[in-house]
């Protein structure tokens, strides 16, 4: 190689290194002016917030400080959680020729429990409420908490649901998992889950968690969240307090006598139009056709009669004995109907129910 080619390939190589030391500075200068944007007048800039958009409520309380969940799972699995959503809606698992066996042979998780969310306010409880948005969004207004948000929970089968399954709940009452298996064999009068289908639906109730943007807290609030790192203990804790009372961690059940025939009001009064909405998605819901259980009703006189009938006893066919205190199995029937707790329907709404089932009675 001659000396001019020489310099030439030296020139070439200080130009190269020239080059790679301007782009290492306008990168450096390029990181310091998007950190220099994570704060404008003590907001989030845009890009900080789409990014963090899909925060989950149980990573964020990890980042305050709190707890993990005991149920905690750290990465969905979305075939095990497609799997999951399968068991729940059909109660079995199907794939060519394979097809497992049925959790129960009598009930799905959806007879009783709806999937999605159902209230407007993350932290609410109210039947008024729930009945609401369940008339809003076309809802099945059943018995059992919903699925929504049920990750995030830490207390199952509370308050009352010792007086029915005892020492079966000791478990259950603070383990998801374990109140799965206790729905799975008891509740839905079927067996325990196997270790691949707990597995499952747990991957599923992952995949469903709440996020930051599902749960009540101001715009402010999910920026400060956002932004940990920026906050000192005493914030941290202020903010754990506010995001965990933010939704709800575990529902109230407390199961209700039979009204008093004096305190009855036998519809008088009541909202025909709740009444019709209660009736379609609750009594329809498991008994039009026979669909759950063996006593089939419809929007017909017949049925309407048969509550007007039997509405001042005590029996198991009396509207207000048998919402409050359900069915129980029995040789040759293992379906039942489960009670309404005093939160999943109010007085009123039994009242507004008997409203609509006089007025079909007389059609």
């Amino acid at each position: 190689m001659d000396t001019c080619t020489s310099l030439f390939f030296l020139s070439l190589v200080l130009k190269i290194l020239n080059m790679t030391k301007a782009f290492g500075v306008l990168f450096l200068l390029g990181i310091f002016f998007l950190l220099s944007l994570q704060k404008q007048d003590g907001k989030i800039a845009p890009y900080k917030v789409i990014l963090a958009e899909e925060m989950t409520v149980e990573d964020a309380i990890i980042a305050l400080g709190g707890q993990k969940s005991s149920h905690h799972i750290q990465n969905v699995d979305q075939q095990k959680a497609l799997i999951g959503k399968e068991l729940i809606e059909k109660g079995r698992r199907k794939k060519g020729l394979f097809k497992s066996k049925l959790i129960s042979p009598y009930f799905v998780c959806t007879d009783c429990h709806n999937l999605g969310r159902e209230f407007e306010q993350s932290n609410e409880q109210s039947p008024e409420k729930r009945l609401e948005y369940a008339q809003k969004n076309k809802l099945p207004f059943l018995p059992g908490s919903t699925f929504w948000g049920i990750y995030n929970r830490r207390a199952f089968y509370n308050d009352d649901y010792v007086k029915k399954y005892g020492d079966l709940i000791t478990k259950a009452k603070s383990s998801l998992e374990e109140s799965v298996q206790v729905c799975a064999k008891y509740c839905s009068a079927g067996r325990h889950l196997k270790d691949w289908e707990l597995e499952s639906i747990m991957h599923y109730f992952k995949a469903n968690e709440l996020k930051l943007k599902d749960v009540e807290l101001t715009e402010e609030q999910r920026e400060r969240i956002r932004l940990p790192q920026a906050l000192n203990s005493d914030e941290k804790k202020d903010l754990l307090n506010v995001l965990e009372s933010s939704f709800v961690r575990g529902f109230s059940a407390h199961f209700d006598v039979t009204m008093p025939r004096e305190n009855r009001k036998y519809g008088v009064g009541g909202n025909i139009e709740k009444g019709k909405f209660i009736y379609e998605n609750a009594c329809l819901y498991c008994h039009k056709d026979g669909r759950v259980t063996f006593l089939k009703l419809d929007n017909d006189v017949l049925s309407g009669r048969m509550f007007v009938h039997h509405m001042e006893g005590y029996e198991d066919r009396t509207l207000y004995q048998i919402t409050r205190y359900g069915t129980y199995t029995m040789p040759g029937r293992n379906q039942y109907m489960p009670r309404y707790t005093k939160e999943k329907m109010s007085d009123q709404q039994i009242e507004d129910l008997m409203a609509y089932l006089r007025q079909l009675a007389q059609k």
